[in-house]
């Protein structure tokens, strides 16, 4: 059995080589480096305020001709673009001309910085600066000047929207439309040590009003903007300095934090135990970044703290395995795509099926309670050809949940070949410290891309751990997935295989002893028509069995829906659910147990999302209704999330999420009961009020019945320049039987007051 796992690999690599050699199924022409632009240097900087009336700009070459990707692909867009690119010995300064025939119906009121400005009318550039038709940096605003960036890798696979870096945008809107100027200096950048440099671009316009996207050279709909494979060329930039060789970013913090929860006022160093008050101050090095070379970064961190990083979601678990968070701090954030490896979960699916690498297993208890962090390093970038990740981080020990002082290390190295295919390794390792306990997980990684749209990939894993003697075998993983992913079609089959015994402290693995097969058909026609813009009719089949062969799980998903020509969409999205219990399963501790065995259930779901361009948009219906939940009950999940957009300085984005159950007494913990269940109220609601695009504030209020929690958390940013902020930061939040009562048994009270300046020093 082991052998045959080996061969995996080998055998997605042989399957993908044979199928190069064929003619290319998709038929039509490659939009790779169709365009071409060369930079004009200047020796006198144009000024970043959104007019493009310098003397330099003149002389600069002018970009024309954007394609439609929607709606009408391959068409020209219905307003004209164009765009010139300058550049000094340190920054490149872009310059682009929106043309409307209708100023006044240009859309723009986010001012929220890393917003996607998915409501907004937007330009985006696209950098692929080493020219390795894979990995890009992300660039784009809204006619109010709003910054948002990222760094993209393997086109698409890892957008990371909380990379940060120093680089300057100013938009107006005047009598033709509206314009925009871009500067971003070298040094925010990683490229090649060569000269003359030749690197990927792309420019993409939306009219939100329109719902209509355009691009200056990848306009496919089966790939987006961030497929670098896709992109023109510019030339012309040589003689640049890289400028930055060593960045220290040290921060200083200062507050209090208040709480009546015993376990809470652990956390604390410097504190009153008659009172539980803590002093929270702090003093450490938030980054110290040092370049290389131009292609290779070392980040260190000392003494971290991460106040500024936004709250979880609030959420209700009602499946038997562990729910998954996403990492939102930033140190973690930065060069994730590197660490990401195995395969992609393909269209439609979840990012947390499974992941052998999840940062957030690192200074975050299992309670979501922060680890201290005593220091970590971080080596990334590009070597002699091959993509390096490595990264070492230590904590102490974490007393409240008797978590030990560990050492965490991270291993990556990864090769690009073919077009758009690459091989890889990685390696895992926790190190406890005062016991003889470790965890190491090392595999390899696969990823072949083929006729654009055809795809296999797959990894090969194995943990070691300690064991008593004679006790091994059965700690393996392996996965892979055959993918045809175009515009019209997705067709799909893939497979995971989680030996009992697989072990990996550093990564999020809900279920091991499984064998997982799905496969997946979705057909997606364009329609021409005046209403609808697409149709898509989707059927998936996920088969989940254990290491004896028997039936644990299945699932058949079933989905309509259509998408509107002004961006609205509807979705039908009937399920079968299959599931078998070995052993009694609580579905809400002293109300609902479900027995063992087999238990069988019909989910009926409904979605509505209106024009985003319209003040009020997002989701606003999204209705399941389950019949014979766990054989022989009812659930009912409804939830109501809709953004508000009153002015440019002012939005609010609402959740709240109502699950209802009913079951019979059979179920029922009180068996005295005829019947039984719950009601959940889940509300995630942030309330954005932004002065300008420097001064930005967040308010979030929460409440979850099933935990009996309230939340409060206020931020307050002032970008003072690009890269370095100061953050008052307010916490709230009461947990208990009833939060509003005075009993403190029954009623935790926290709250925390939090002040934090950060300053770059640039070398």
């Amino acid at each position: 059995m082991t052998q045959a796992k080996v061969y995996v690999l080998c055998v997605f690599s042989i399957f993908g080589i044979t199928l190069s050699g064929f003619a290319q199924i998709d038929g039509r022409e490659s939009t790779h480096g169709r365009k071409m632009i060369r930079a004009v240097r200047t020796e006198t900087p144009p000024t970043v305020d959104g007019n493009l009336n310098e003397e330099a700009w003149q002389a600069a070459s002018v970009a024309l001709g954007f394609v439609q990707r929607d709606p009408q692909e391959g068409q020209p867009s219905t307003e004209k673009t164009d765009f010139r690119i300058l550049y000094t010995s340190t920054t490149l300064y872009v310059g682009i001309r929106s043309y409307d025939s209708s100023p006044a119906g240009i859309l723009a009121n986010d001012r929220q910085r890393d917003s996607s400005l998915g409501n907004d009318d937007t330009i985006t550039i696209v950098l692929d600066t080493f020219h390795d038709h894979r990995n890009t940096y992300v660039f784009r605003t809204n006619p109010l000047g709003t910054q948002y960036d990222a760094i993209v890798t393997d086109e698409g696979r890892t957008v990371n929207a909380n990379w940060d870096e120093r680089w300057d945008v100013a938009a107006r809107v005047h009598g033709q439309g509206w314009s925009a100027e871009f500067a971003i200096p070298f040094k925010s950048l990683r490229m090649t040590e060569e000269n003359e440099h030749v690197w990927g671009l792309d420019l993409e316009r939306v009219i939100r009003r329109k719902n209509e996207s355009s691009s200056w050279n990848n306009f496919r709909r089966g790939f987006q903007l961030e497929s670098a494979s896709q992109s023109g060329h510019l030339t012309g930039i040589e003689g640049i300095e890289s400028g930055l060789r060593l960045r220290v970013k040290p921060y200083i913090l200062g507050g209090f934090s208040h709480t009546s929860n015993r376990l809470q006022s652990q956390l604390c160093r410097d504190a009153d135990a008659a009172n539980n008050y803590c002093n929270a101050s702090a003093v450490g090095v938030e980054d110290l970044k040092w370049l290389i070379t131009p292609s290779l970064t070392a980040d260190f961190t000392a003494n971290t703290d991460f106040a500024q990083t936004d709250v979880d979601n609030q959420r209700v678990n009602l499946d038997r395995f562990p729910l998954f968070f996403s990492e939102r701090r930033e140190f973690f954030q930065e060069g994730a795509g590197v660490f990401e490896f195995g395969i992609s979960e393909g269209e439609n699916r979840g990012s947390a099926a499974m992941k052998l690498f999840h940062s957030r297993r690192i200074g975050l208890s299992p309670r979501r309670l922060p680890v201290p962090i005593v220091a970590g390093g971080r080596l990334t970038g590009r070597l002699q050809g091959f993509t390096l990740g490595l990264l070492n981080v230590q904590t102490e020990r974490f007393e409240p949940e008797n978590i030990r002082a560990s050492n965490y290390s991270v291993a990556r190295i990864k090769r690009d070949v073919l077009g758009r295919s690459s091989v890889g390794a990685f390696f895992l390792n926790r190190e406890q410290s005062g016991i003889d306990d470790y965890n190491r997980v090392y595999g390899a990684d696969a990823n072949f891309v083929f006729f654009r749209y055809f795809s296999v990939g797959g990894f090969l894993g194995k943990s070691s751990f300690p064991r008593p003697a004679g006790d091994s075998g059965d700690d393996w993983v392996t996965a892979g997935s055959i993918r045809w992913d175009s515009d019209t079609l997705n067709l799909e089959t893939s497979w995971r295989v989680v030996d009992p015994k697989f072990r990996d402290d550093l990564g999020f693995v809900p279920r091991t002893d499984v064998r997982f097969f799905s496969s997946q058909l979705a057909l997606k026609p364009r329609i021409d028509g005046r209403i609808i813009r697409q149709l898509v009719f989707r059927f998936r089949n996920d088969y989940t069995m254990n290491q004896q062969n028997e039936l644990v799980t299945r699932r058949n998903h079933s989905g309509f829906e259509m998408f509107f020509q002004d961006g609205s969409y509807f979705g039908y999205i009937p399920h079968t659910h299959f599931e078998c219990l070995e052993e009694p399963f609580a579905l809400r501790e002293g109300v609902v147990e479900i027995p063992p065995g087999c238990h069988s259930w019909w989910r009926n779901g409904f979605r509505y999302a209106p024009n985003p361009s319209k003040r009020v948009s997002g989701r606003i219906i999204n209705y399941a209704h389950h019949m014979g939940y766990w054989g022989s009950g009812t659930l009912h999940n409804f939830s109501f999330s809709p953004r508000l957009r009153l002015t440019d300085q002012f939005s609010a984005q609402i959740r709240y999420q109502i699950n209802k159950a009913t079951f019979p007494g059979t179920v029922c913990v009180d068996k005295t009961q005829n019947k039984c269940g719950f009601t959940d109220h889940v509300i995630n609601t942030r309330i954005n009020f932004n002065l300008n695009n420097q001064w930005l504030t967040s308010t979030t209020i929460q409440y979850n019945s099933a935990d009996n929690f309230w939340g409060f958390n206020f931020r307050l940013n002032y970008i003072f320049r690009p890269g370095d902020d100061f953050f008052l930061i307010y916490n709230e939040g009461r947990t208990g039987d009833d939060p509003f009562t005075t009993d403190p048994a029954r009623r935790h009270n926290d709250r925390t007051l939090l002040a934090k300046f950060t300053y770059s020093f640039d070398y």
